[in-house]
This record gives C-alpha cells, structure tokens and sequence, in this order.
C-alpha cells in the first residue's frame, strides 16, 4: 500500500486525507513528506527522512508510526496515523459497514431473537393442542390369541375337565364428542391465544432491547476511537514541546525545570492514551459479545440517528410509549390472560357432557362360543360433586392472579413512563452540553492563538502554550463525549416508546 501527499490513508476510525498543509501544522518541524510505504508485515517504512517505526501491542491493539525529520540535528518525533489491526495491516481494505448493515446481520442471528421466534412458535403449536377439545377423540382398540378359563361356575356344571381354552378376538371403537364443560375448552384456547400474543410481545422487545445493545456497542467503538486519536493527537503535542524545551536547554536559552514539567506531561498524556486503549478493548468485548464477530473500525461510520421521528413533547411521548411499548402490551396481555385462567377455573363447578358412540366385537371371549356384536350411542354426564373444595381454592388463586398482574400491569407502565421521561431529559441535556462544549473547544482554540502569538513575542513560555492546547484537548474530549452521549439518547428514547424497530432504523430485511 503506497500513500503519496492528497492519498488517503487508514486513520482509525475513518479515512483521513493527508496533505502536507495538515502534516506542516500539527508537526512544523516536518517540511515534507513524499511518500510511505507500509509493508504488509508491518516492518519496514521508505521515506526520504528517517523513519522508524513501533507497535504497541500485537492482534487487537493499536499500531502507530513515527517519522522522524531533522531539526538542528535533532531528532523530532510526531505521531501522524494510528490503526487497529487485528493482525497485519497488509490486508485489503474493509468493507463499509454502516450501523443498518450490523443491526440487519444481528437481527437475523443473535440467539435471543431466534429464541424468541421458537417461542412464538411453540406458543401457536399450544393454541392448536388447545382447539383439540372442540373435536371428537376417536379410539380404536382389540386382541387376538389364546384364551383359557377354569371358574367354579364351569366346575359346577361340569364335572372332569371343565377348563375352557379358545382362540379369542375382541375389537372395540370409541368416539367421544364433548358438549359441554364448563367453557373450560373455550377459555383454554383463548388462554393459548393470549400466550402467543404474549409470546409476539416479548419477540419484538427482544428485538429492541438487542437492536439498542448493538446501537450501544457500534457507537462505542466508535466513541473510543475518536478518543484515542485525540489522546496520540495531544501526546505527539507534548513529546514535540519537550523536545523543544529539550534543545532550548542544551543551547543555553531554556531552564532545566520546564523540560521536567513538559516529561511530567508526557507521563500524563501517555495514561489518558493507555486509559482510552483500555477502554477501546473493552468496547471490542462488547461488540464481540453482541455481533459475535470483533469490529472493523476503519469500516465504521458515525450513524445518523432518526431525530426526525422524535415527537415534540414529552408527553407525547409517553403517550406513544403507552400505546406501543411492548412492555406494556405485554403486561396487558398477561392481566388478560389472568382474567381467562379465572374463567377456566370456574369450569370445575360444572358437569361434563359427551356424546359417547360405543362399538363391540367379541369372538370366543369370556368362554362364550360365538361371536357377539353390540353399540350403543349414549349422552353421558358426570359432575363432581365434591372434590375436597379444590375446585373453590383454584378459584380464589386464579382471582389473586388476576389481582397481582393487573398491579404489575400498572407498575410496568411507571416503569415505562419514567424510562421516557428520563430518556427525553438524558436527550434535552446532550444537546444543550451539545452547544456548550461546541463553545467551550473554540474559546480553548482562540486562547490558544493568543498564547502562540504571546510566545513569539517573547512574552509566554511554552510551556503556557502547551498548557492551553491541553485546554482544548479536555474540550475536545468532553465535546467528543456529548456528541456519542446525545446519538445514544436518541435510541434510548426511541427504545422507550416502543419504536426502535425496523422501519425507524431503516432496516428492510426481515430480522
């Protein structure tokens, strides 16, 4: 891979266009930078300068370069790009993959999803064993073989051998129809329905709560991304004002204390890069454990989050969150199908009637010679009259069932309404930090001119100036964290209403 001044080149995590204007204003002692060849293997760099080259860390970790140019024979260091690499940077270049590409491929394998799709369908399977009491039971049964008898009424009639040995068969045909019990048929199907329902319900929450967790860990890759380059951004800002403090000392214009106060930086800029390292392995897990798959940062995009679908108020919000949260068409679900369990219960208070079609084949059965055929088509009734009052217990348990759901009912719509509620502030506070700190890095910035033209007046040291580039860099990272918080805020209440589905996300394919 070979990068001339105006290519572009891998910058984590996305492209960033080299040109020597942006190469002469963050590392003005490099006048020019022809070209950069980066073997596969990640040994060796060409460039007219001297360059060498490090590596943090191997797999998954970050791989840096550093050039060298000559300033008064000294050696000065700036760090221009960083990658992370999962094994080699020889590869070629990654697809992109936008936030709908990863949400599409993780709604369509993620196993809590295809869980909850068996269970939908393993709840429409019940409400079929359920109608199974609307229809006849037909059963068919008989035997064949031999038979031997020896009773004392044979032996009464009968003296010497009275023993009776044949060869029997009996066949016999069932057919019950049910006609009535108690609407316990009824109300078990329409506690089956409501289970699929329930089951439906649970699927698409299932469905958002995943969608968010990939939302969440795609955008934290991203977030600590942005982060590392500006800690390796501030860190190469540092290293070039120590080794000008550096220079300054040994040509006898500098004092010796600002160089141990520019490495007491440096030691500072390099844990807040460690730190960001850290946590952009962490977003790595994260991401492996939601995609099973580990991300391709260069391959990322920052995603546009739909603010336009957001209402106008909260309370409308909330509304919406009421109407199609389905946490909440869940809990009513349940509370019904509470109230269908009490009705099956009351069955029990009730006769059974069938229609019962009976038919008989005998042949040689029961030391009866000759064959034997008999039906009968019978309405038979049966009512328990006493069962120990299990019946008026079962009652009184599917009536506290009823009770205790229809509480849980009205506490998941607290639950949801708060989450709104929190969800909108958490998105009304991003913005306004939004603005602030939008502010706050370009005060930092002007602060900063001012002290450089100070410095070359004579009037300010460098180490002032440093002071206030690292101004901007917490402005920055403070900015950088805000602009993530409000994309998340954006989901989050999305999530909250019960809208954070396929066609909000943009997502055609079925998942």
């Amino acid at each position: 891979m070979i990068t001339r001044v105006g290519d572009k080149v891998s910058y984590w995590p996305q492209w960033k266009t080299v040109n020597k204007m942006s190469l002469h204003t963050n590392f003005p002692h490099l006048q020019e930078i022809p070209r950069i060849l980066l073997m596969g293997s990640l040994t060796g760099i060409d460039c007219t300068r001297k360059l060498t080259l490090t590596r943090s860390h191997s797999g998954y970790g970050l791989i840096w370069v550093r050039i060298a140019g000559s300033v008064s024979n000294k050696l000065k260091t700036g760090l221009i790009g960083v990658a992370m690499a999962t094994s080699l940077l020889a590869s070629a270049p990654a697809q992109a993959e936008t936030l709908e590409d990863a949400l599409r491929f993780l709604l369509l394998n993620h196993p809590q999803i295809k869980a909850g799709k068996n269970q939908v369908a393993s709840a429409d399977e019940g409400i079929n064993v359920a109608r199974a009491g609307f229809l006849p039971v037909i059963s068919v049964s008989g035997d064949s073989g031999y038979e031997h008898i020896d009773n004392p009424a044979r032996r009464a009639v009968k003296e010497g051998d009275s023993a009776f040995g044949r060869q029997r068969e009996t066949a016999n045909l069932n057919i019950t129809q049910n006609i009535f019990n108690g609407f316990a048929t009824t109300n078990t199907t329409e506690s089956a329905r409501l289970n699929k329902d329930a089951s439906q319900h649970n699927l698409n929450l299932t469905r958002q709560l995943v969608s968010f967790e990939g939302i969440t860990s795609y955008i934290d890759v991203l977030r600590q991304q942005r982060l590392i380059q500006l800690a390796l951004q501030n860190e190469g800002n540092v290293q070039t004002q120590l080794e000008l403090e550096d220079e300054r000392v040994q040509q006898g214009a500098g004092v010796a204390v600002e160089v141990l106060q520019a490495k007491s930086r440096l030691q500072v800029a390099k844990e807040r890069r460690v730190a960001f390292e850290g946590s952009a392995k962490d977003s790595f897990s994260r991401y492996n454990q939601v995609f099973q798959r580990f991300p391709e940062p260069a391959a990322m995009s920052d995603p546009r989050p739909p603010i336009e679908q957001l209402p106008q108020t909260v309370d409308e919000a909330v509304n919406i969150a009421l109407r199609e949260n389905p946490a909440v068409g869940g809990a009513i679900v349940v509370t019904d199908l509470a109230a269908t369990q009490r009705k099956t219960a009351r069955a029990g208070y009730y006769p059974t009637v069938d229609l019962v079609l009976d038919s008989n084949y005998e042949r040689h059965s029961n030391a009866t010679i000759g064959t034997r055929r008999d039906y009968s088509f019978l309405v038979q009734a049966n009512w328990s009259l006493y069962n120990g009052g299990a019946t008026r217990a079962a009652v009184a348990q599917s009536a506290f069932d009823y009770a205790a759901s229809r509480n849980s009912e009205i506490n998941v719509n607290r639950q949801v309404e708060q989450s709104v509620r929190l969800a909108w502030q958490a998105l009304e506070t991003s913005r306004e930090r939004l603005v602030l700190l939008e502010n706050a890095v370009n005060i930092a910035t002007e602060v900063f001119k001012a002290r450089q033209q100070l410095e070359q007046a004579g009037k300010e040291t460098g180490l002032v100036v440093l002071d206030s580039a690292r101004e901007i860099f917490n402005a920055q990272i403070n900015l950088v964290a805000a602009s993530y918080d409000m994309r998340t805020a954006v989901y989050q209440l999305l999530l909250s209403m019960g809208r954070l589905d396929r066609a909000s996300l943009g997502i055609t394919t079925e998942g």
